[in-house]
């Protein structure tokens, strides 16, 4: 088999499309890349009104359970956030602080993850070698409230190395490095986690494929300068005056952090192409390749809207649904194609 390398996927669209898809022989155009969004799908809490519990049935979000449910319902990759402990271990959690109730005190604690260790954090939450748990993890809801964090399935918070060791091969992994929005870091801080990050990345790699991503400008050049068998893209809002840093800002921003930086690609919220589908060619144009996220990743028609203009892969909450809408277009496209 053909290794690509990083100029390789730099260099074009349709390369950084094989990479993403898997075999370069076949038609890339017809493909999009379904990426599961912390593995089967984020969770959304609501009130105590209804137990904490959210409407749609759901597993535990950034676990292991949930990235092989991911990879056995057809996903590509799974989308998973890293941070760092104060320790130096990379673990797999989204919020910029851990809520925890305390059955000691009863009162609810909030802490980063870079203020814990390794140690303190595997004792947050469910526990999977007892049906005791001391420290209950709590999660803020819609109407700004805390409610106790609970799924229809649970698991254990788990490492970076957890999931190179237990997820299943067959699935890649788009690691997001997380970082507090609000949050100024220095160099030697950013190059702690980054550092961290690829150490295990490169004891464990084993040929899975892999790709960062971060919503963070400097932390996603920084690692670019040093990583380079994998691609790295930058994650935006598009949408300005939302975070102080103007790189986060718009679409044409992200474009030029891509290009100082060398890094291959954009990842960008979906209603940005939705409003200006001219956004893709733009993209396109500069030679880098576009992923989507958001809410509405989760319907077929926008996924089918995706494909047509030449979005390369959608980051999706709902994974088996998206897999099978994917196969759909696939599908229709081929008989479409045989009828020409």
């Amino acid at each position: 088999m053909q290794i690509m390398t990083c100029s390789d996927i730099v260099s074009s669209g349709p390369s950084m499309k094989h990479f993403l898809k898997g075999d370069p022989n076949k038609d890339w155009r017809s493909k999009v890349t379904i990426i599961g969004h912390r593995g089967v799908g984020k969770n959304d809490v609501t009130s105590a009104l209804t137990e904490g519990v959210e409407l749609r049935p759901s597993i535990m979000e950034n676990t292991v359970v949930s990235f092989n449910t991911a990879a056995r319902s057809g996903a590509d990759f799974v989308e998973f956030d890293v941070q760092v402990t104060k320790d130096g271990c990379p673990v797999i959690f989204h919020d910029d602080f851990i809520v925890v109730n305390d059955k000691e005190t009863n009162c609810l604690s909030h802490r980063r993850v870079g203020d814990l260790t390794l140690e303190e954090f595997q004792q947050i939450g469910y526990q999977k070698d007892s049906k005791k748990i001391d420290k209950v993890l709590y999660r803020k809801t819609c109407d700004g409230s805390y409610s106790q964090w609970i799924m229809s399935v649970d698991d254990g918070l788990c490492t970076l190395r957890d999931a190179f060791e237990q997820v299943l091969p067959s699935v890649g992994f788009n690691i997001e490095l997380k970082f507090d929005d609000y949050n100024v870091l220095s160099h030697q801080e950013l190059k702690f986690s980054i550092d961290a990050i690829l150490k295990v990345v490169k004891e464990c790699c084993l040929g899975r494929k892999i790709f960062f991503t971060s919503f963070h400008p400097d932390a996603a050049v920084m690692l670019r300068r040093h990583e380079s068998n994998h691609p790295v893209l930058f994650l935006t809002d598009g949408v300005p005056n939302v975070y102080p840093d103007a790189r986060r800002g718009s679409v044409a921003a992200a474009i030029e952090v891509c290009l100082m930086g060398n890094l291959q690609g954009i990842v960008v919220e979906v209603n940005s192409i939705l409003q200006q589908e001219d956004t893709v060619q733009r993209v396109k144009n500069a030679g880098l390749a576009l992923l989507t996220y958001g809410e509405l990743n989760n319907l077929g028609h926008v996924l089918h809207l995706q494909a047509s203009l030449g979005v390369d892969g959608i980051i999706v909450d709902h994974v088996l649904e998206m897999v099978i809408e994917s196969l759909k277009g696939n599908a229709f496209g081929a008989l479409s194609a045989c009828l020409e």
